[in-house]
């Protein structure tokens, strides 16, 4: 049995408290500091730096810009984020609860992410009309090769937006049509999912106000141009 003295209704020895010693400055009022960084410390809360002191931080991974960029919307961002990390609750995972699993646009006996994204034809004739030109050559429905040519293709600055925005929206979208069949029992049109495409990123982009901001005027002029027929 350990006869360690201990503090009353603390569990750290005595010992301990005597090895580090508080070193007092006279006549300076005691305070509080928030750490900032590594060995910075401030009279101020920050959030942001007590959130980088604490949070467990890994590099930085490349497609990271397709998911997180300023004229995102959050909702669509985090589903893409699940696509890309391959955790949506897709049948090909729901399999191995002994769920019965299939795609819901096609009948394929395996749903997988990446048939969802774009390889089922419902979703990939969605895909083509709803990304126009943006590509500059024909999209294509393998989902690796759509996100290799986002991260490695030289695109203008407002073309990389609408691309990152189109894949967003087209993803939940897709998503959610997708449970709508699975628990509603219904269904629409591939016509209507992109008319509700394009109304969804013709509102994000007025929502930019893009024609007060020099960096982003012309957006939906690039934007109407990627679908002229």
């Amino acid at each position: 049995m350990s006869t360690t003295p201990r503090l009353h209704g603390g569990n750290a020895p005595i010992y301990d408290i005597r090895e580090l010693p508080l070193n007092l400055t006279a006549n300076v009022p005691d305070g509080v500091l928030w750490r900032d960084g590594d060995d910075t410390y401030s009279s101020r809360f920050n959030s942001k730096n007590t959130w980088s002191n604490i949070r467990k931080k890994k590099d930085q991974v490349m497609w990271s810009r397709l998911i997180w960029f300023q004229q995102g919307v959050p909702r669509f961002a985090f589903i893409t984020w699940l696509a890309v990390r391959d955790r949506l609750s897709t049948g090909h995972r729901t399999a191995q609860w002994g769920q019965a699993q299939y795609c819901l646009y096609c009948g394929k006996p395996d749903e997988t992410r990446d048939h969802l994204f774009f390889a089922c034809p419902y979703i990939f004739t969605l895909w083509l009309k709803v990304t126009g030109n943006l590509f500059g050559m024909d999209p294509d429905p393998d989902w690796d090769t759509t996100i290799t040519r986002l991260l490695t293709g030289h695109y203008d600055r407002l073309t990389f937006i609408l691309l990152r925005l189109v894949l967003q929206v087209t993803v939940y979208y897709i998503w959610r049509e997708r449970n709508e069949r699975l628990h509603n029992h219904v269904s629409k049109p591939v016509e209507h999912i992109a008319r509700l495409v394009d109304k969804t990123v013709r509102n994000r982009i007025t929502s930019t106000r893009y024609y007060l901001r020099p960096r982003l005027q012309g957006l939906m002029q690039r934007w109407f141009g990627a679908h002229d027929t």
